[in-house]
């Protein structure tokens, strides 16, 4: 009888839904009774739609290829599948628990999940990093294994991958190249995390898929998605934290009528002196930062195109700067905080524009990214009325590729391109750089096989070239470098809750500008730099291996890795000063080891399904028989977080609770001249609520370092004046959802 009922319901609304497009009902597949407010998305067109009453759902459109579609409640597991475009009448059925499949992932230059594909990678929501209360993205980013973030101060902040960072590591927003100054430690992303929806992270060489620079790895941060069809949201957010007595709101409205979408969001933060542990202040660590952010997209059959431009505006006080020759630890601590900038200060603007073509055809698709990025940056030391450094970084950027589908095979053919512009003001007292010009071009093709329902093995070449030439009689250069790349893997299922990868994969990254050039007083890092023009390209070479098992109530992840480094780039102090200030120059070891261990693991007892613990442990050793180890080698790491939640049919749907601790372990591998550092601990609690009046409410409260330790993280670019992270604080976080049918 409910078979009949439900085949009924499909039969007499198959006529309306047919005429709208692809069409079907989703029901429980033990009960087969229909399920309502069940998510449908198509990723590669970031269209979703929800099921109503009666389980059924519609999208407007069709597509002649086959395409992933996600099908997700909270409540059941979600399903991951391919579906032929053109097609009525799907019935989705679901089972309940509470382990879901493998993301769906974009940034590895294919939309699957992440059990097809063999390259190691994480990926997250914002939404689930957010409970942790982090200010930064690239602190958020840290709960996930094998993720550190270097920061200075509150302000300033860069993901660190399996012990690389910097120009090492390359962030991309919705595929778009971030270029900001990432060779300064002390200069930030300059993105924020408004209207920001997933993040992915590629862990180790990935030049074979973006390109020189992608040696320690990619984070890959993708927007929100669009309103559903047919719906329109405002959201509002207030955030208050007590450590700096900062404010941040935003506002974000989306809106999708017909085949156009389009999302407007702006949000500004104002954050004084952090509070250290002995009740002082971190001197002139205050920032504030205006984001703003807008996309358009429209669709016709089987083609989507779409606009994005964000704009980011960050002033940040750049701490440990005096003129006190006898300067102690408490130099640097007042007792009494600011909020107003003062000298030294950076400014930094960050603009990125992109548009995006997608085309479909029965087994083929292209893709074209077209970009233009532009940022500044301006340092002030002694005096606002002159800059002493002013630079301005234009990037104009190229993407195109082909993909051809078979039923088990997958073949991608691309370009890429950036021309970089690097400019000096000419009103500035120094020049850390000269103009110059960098040129980049790269064919890839990346080759995807499958077996067997088990079986897979994906293989990737690629070969880049990078010109650099410097527009100055001074510091006159023109290098050019050339390398192939190639990445191999094997991914297989061994049983049905079994999984192992195997990935071998190479990266080159050329010389910066900055560390073949340099030659003048760095601000925010406090010293005096000298580039070495004879340095060659880093190489590395890296294996991995992964094994995913997983159960009814948990699942551990396996991930040693092995990476073989070669003509790796560090900077050194060489024992000189000038006016007082340490001269320090770029070296090369000839060969090094990178190797370590990531692992996670997740469970839930089966008898109380509410309550969830996530572990991670992550551990990093770096050997080279030229010297011990790197410097800002990231300590090993334990992180254990424990939560529960309760689920209402009230107005207060949900209430999350977390507890989390995190262990860093005393970091005694240390470079030349680099001290050690001792380990610490830090508790986290945390609370989040739903509530529905008028609208949805998300009321978010916590208190970090719990037990207000001292510490000092080992990459914290304030180490070295001897300045203590942020004391115990409490934050809360007020959001509230609009929406209605437009």
């Amino acid at each position: 009888m409910k078979n009949f009922i439900l085949w009924a319901s499909l039969f007499f609304n198959s006529s309306f839904l047919a005429q709208q497009g692809i069409s079907g009902i989703v029901v429980d597949a033990q009960s087969r009774k229909a399920v309502s407010e069940v998510l449908i998305s198509v990723p590669s067109f970031q269209i979703q739609v929800r099921t109503d009453a009666r389980g059924m759902f519609a999208f407007p459109f069709t597509w002649t290829d086959q395409q992933v579609v996600q099908v997700k409640h909270p409540e059941y597991e979600s399903i991951d599948t391919m579906i032929i475009g053109n097609t009525s009448n799907l019935i989705f059925e679901l089972n309940l628990g509470h382990m879901t499949t493998e993301e769906v992932t974009v940034s590895a230059q294919q939309i699957t999940s992440r059990s097809k594909n063999t390259v190691p990678m994480e990926v997250r929501s914002l939404n689930d990093l957010q409970l942790s209360g982090a200010i930064q993205v690239s602190s958020l980013l840290t709960k996930i294994p094998g993720v550190y973030a270097s920061s200075l101060g509150n302000g300033i902040a860069k993901p660190v991958i399996r012990g690389m960072q910097g120009m090492r590591v390359l962030t991309l927003v919705n595929g778009l190249r971030l270029e900001g100054q990432q060779w300064g430690g002390d200069h930030g992303l300059g993105i924020g995390e408004l209207a920001l929806g997933s993040v992915e992270v590629i862990k180790g060489p990935a030049s074979v898929l973006y390109g020189a620079d992608a040696l320690g790895g990619v984070v890959y941060l993708v927007d929100e998605p669009y309103a559903r069809i047919g719906q329109q949201t405002l959201d509002l957010q207030q955030k208050l934290n007590q450590s700096t007595k900062g404010t941040s709101t935003s506002i974000t409205f989306k809106k999708s009528e017909g085949n156009k979408r389009f999302l407007l969001a702006g949000s500004h933060a104002n954050h004084a002196d952090f509070l250290l542990p002995n009740g002082r202040f971190a001197k002139n660590s205050r920032f504030h930062e205006w984001v703003g952010k807008a996309s358009y997209s429209w669709f016709k059959p089987n083609q989507i195109h779409q606009i994005r431009y964000a704009y980011n505006n960050t002033v940040a006080g750049i701490p440990g700067h005096t003129h006190d020759s006898l300067a102690t630890p408490m130099s640097f601590q007042v007792p009494t905080q600011a909020r107003r900038y003062s000298l030294p200060a950076q400014f930094f603007t960050n603009q990125l524009l992109s548009y995006e073509y997608k085309r479909f055809w029965t087994g083929q698709e292209f893709n074209m990214l077209l970009g233009q990025t532009h940022n500044r940056l301006v340092e002030y030391d002694e005096k606002v009325t002159k800059p002493t450094m002013e630079m301005d970084l234009l990037n104009s950027l190229i993407q195109v590729k082909w993909t051809k589908k078979w039923l088990t095979q997958q073949l991608i053919i691309g370009a890429a391109g950036m021309l970089q512009l690097n400019l000096n003001a000419i009103n500035a007292e120094s020049q850390l750089l000269p103009n110059a010009l960098t040129l980049d071009q790269g064919l890839f093709a990346l080759y995807k096989y499958e077996l067997s329902s088990k079986h897979l093995i994906q293989m990737g070449l690629r070969q880049d070239l990078r010109w650099i030439q410097t527009q100055s009689l001074t510091q006159s250069i023109h290098k050019r470098y050339a390398n192939p790349n190639a990445s191999a893997g094997w991914s297989w299922q061994a049983t049905k809750r079994q999984r192992h990868r195997i990935n071998f994969s190479s990266g080159f990254r050329a010389p910066h500008l900055s560390e073949l050039l340099a030659n003048g007083f760095h601000h925010g890092a406090l010293r005096f730099e000298i580039g070495n023009s004879s340095l060659v390209p880093e190489r590395s070479f890296q294996l991995d291996w992964s094994s995913d098992w997983s159960g009814e109530h948990g699942s551990i992840t396996l991930n040693p890795y092995h990476a073989w480094v070669r003509n790796y780039i560090y900077i050194q102090p060489n024992g000189a000063s000038i006016d007082g200030i340490p001269v320090f120059t770029y070296e090369q070891f000839e060969l090094g080891r990178l190797y370590g261990l990531d692992l996670s693991a997740h469970y839930h007892p089966h008898w109380l399904h509410n309550l969830h613990w996530d572990g991670n442990f992550s551990y990093i050793h770096f050997q080279s028989p030229q010297d011990s180890t790197i410097s800002f080698l990231p300590p090993t790491r334990l992180q254990n977080e424990l939560q529960y939640h309760w689920q209402f049919k009230r107005s207060i749907q949900k209430v999350e609770l977390s507890c989390s601790h995190t262990w860093l372990f005393a970091q005694s591998r240390v470079a030349y001249q680099e001290t050690p550092s001792e380990s610490y601990y830090l508790l986290h609690l945390n609370a989040r609520a739903y509530y529905e009046k008028k609208g949805t409410w998300i009321l978010q409260a916590g208190v970090q370092n719990l037990t207000n330790n001292i510490f000092i993280d080992h990459l914290s670019r304030l180490k070295n004046i001897g300045m203590p992270g942020p004391g115990r604080h409490f934050y809360v976080n007020i959001k509230y959802r609009f929406q209605k049918s437009s």
